[in-house]
């Protein structure tokens, strides 16, 4: 009956499309290492961005043992996907697919090591300078004991109009 079914709708038979459909499936879960080898040169322009930024910000003290230790990590997981990346091109596509992908991840938390020195460096200067702006804030306040006359805009606007007519 499945036979004449088959003919009938012009279907290829059952067990080669369970078996396409099985390939599908296997495909989808596992990205190609092409798709693999394109995500890890995305994150890697990343990285020179984040080490350009690295570069930039060389003023900001006080954080070198967690720059060490990011750098640290950064460096284990480049040497990781190095390895993983060899291996993945040395093995069958079936298993490939799945190496590249675990290279890939590895690439990433190069990234994220990069991105969390980075993002300690940008909290410290977004602190340095609050800092600098209460200490302004303060000095001014002990400037007002002083003699000194205070205006407001529209009253020293008025003095400079005073001043033009005569």
């Amino acid at each position: 009956m499945t036979k004449n079914l088959e003919e009938a709708f012009d279907l290829p038979p059952i067990k080669q499309a369970i078996a396409k459909q099985k390939g599908e499936e296997k495909k989808e879960l596992l990205p190609s290492p092409e798709e693999a080898l394109e995500n890890s040169a995305k994150i890697l322009k990343a990285l020179t961005i984040t080490e350009k930024v690295d570069h930039a910000l060389t003023t900001v003290d006080n954080i070198t043992e967690h720059d060490g230790e990011m750098d640290d990590i950064a460096r284990e997981a480049l040497e990781s996907y190095v390895e993983l990346k060899e291996l993945g091109m040395n093995m069958s596509d079936a298993h490939s697919g799945r190496m590249m992908e675990v290279a890939a991840s590895m690439l990433r938390t190069a990234l994220d090591a990069h991105s969390a020195k980075i993002n300690r460096k940008l909290k410290t200067i977004d602190l340095q300078l609050k800092k600098l702006r209460v200490d302004k804030l303060a000095g001014k306040a002990g400037e007002a004991d002083d003699d000194s006359p205070e205006f407001d805009r529209n009253e020293l606007l008025k003095h400079i109009y005073i001043q033009r007519e005569e």
